[in-house]
């Protein structure tokens, strides 16, 4: 035998504290013969007998109470950091980071937060709140929010929903503006926002997107533009009455916005990604399967059609 395994050592630990292999075996869960033969393994190794059997239990010989003077601060120390090493890594396991568009993680995601405490009070919340990609592995990252195709990236997911997007303003601006007819009138308008502001999707091209087309065109030549980070002062810009944006519907409708064009829209897409190492930790799975099941259920209400359907029957 070249070189001894560590374990072999915890286990000559695990008996000399029973006094018997047989209740050292009980304690560790394995055999009574499997024990023995590991032990035989280590005295092979030393080149000398560690224990004196006999039908009561086990006495340490000379060489083992050697061994376990010699061994007993390293056991301690090793015992010692793999206390604290469950400590930390249960820390961190109870911890879920997510990264988000600003405007999901207002709309969307904190009023699930509630929800989701009720089924697990055991969950430690960590949401970053961007537009901006943000780097999984600097950042210790469990989840990615991201609107738009995710193109080639070290996360796995899958798409869970679509946001319509379409133009709005104020009440207050279009009582002093009419709102447009045409997406070509949209150059005679204030405008918030411009092609710096709107995130690029590798999965849409501009002769699909008409409406973000025409809005970009319009953000070139209108008379006034109003640029602004982070990307949510869009929706508080609006509000205070300062021109027409590009939104998300959902989520400029809660902020009691007023859409213009409502025929005119486009969509992107939600992709709900992570890292493959994410899966190990149970209460991230949990908060995973949660997340897939909130977006099925609010699909209607992002895309839009919720809003569609309400208005079809308070037509009727």
């Amino acid at each position: 035998m070249a070189e001894a395994n560590w374990d072999l050592f915890r286990l000559f630990f695990a008996v000399a504290r029973a006094g018997s292999v047989n209740r050292a075996a009980d304690k560790l869960g394995m055999s009574q013969p499997t024990l023995s033969r590991r032990l035989r393994e280590l005295e092979r190794y030393v080149g000398a007998p560690l224990f004196f059997r006999a039908s009561s239990g086990v006495k340490l010989t000379q060489e083992g109470e050697d061994l376990q003077r010699s061994a007993g601060d390293v056991m301690l120390a090793f015992e010692s950091l793999q206390r604290d090493m469950r400590s930390h890594v249960g820390q961190r396991s109870s911890v879920v980071r997510i990264s988000a568009t600003e405007g999901l993680t207002k709309h969307w995601l904190l009023p699930r937060v509630k929800k989701l405490r009720d089924l697990n009070d055991r969950v430690h919340l960590e949401i970053t709140a961007t537009v901006h990609q943000r780097d999984v592995a600097t950042n210790d990252l469990d989840y990615v929010i991201r609107m738009g195709d995710p193109g080639e990236s070290e996360l796995i997911g899958k798409q869970v929903a679509n946001v319509s997007f379409g133009l709005f303003a104020s009440e207050e601006y279009l009582a002093t503006h009419p709102a447009p007819q045409s997406l070509a009138e949209l150059k005679d308008h204030d405008i918030i926002g411009s092609a710096f502001d709107v995130p690029v999707l590798q999965s849409e091209r501009a002769g699909e997107m008409p409406l973000m087309t025409h809005f970009l065109q319009a953000a070139a030549e209108a008379r006034s533009v109003l640029r602004l980070s982070p990307t949510v002062s869009r929706f508080e810009a609006a509000a205070e009455g300062l021109g027409l944006a590009f939104l998300a519907v959902p989520f400029a409708l809660a902020e009691n916005l007023i859409r213009v064009l409502p025929a005119e829209s486009t969509s992107m897409n939600v992709w709900l990604l992570r890292r493959r190492e994410s899966d190990l930790r149970k209460l991230t799975r949990e908060v995973r399967r949660f997340l897939e099941r909130e977006f099925s259920e609010s699909k209607d209400w992002l895309s839009g059609e919720q809003r569609k359907r309400k208005l079809v029957r308070g037509n009727q």
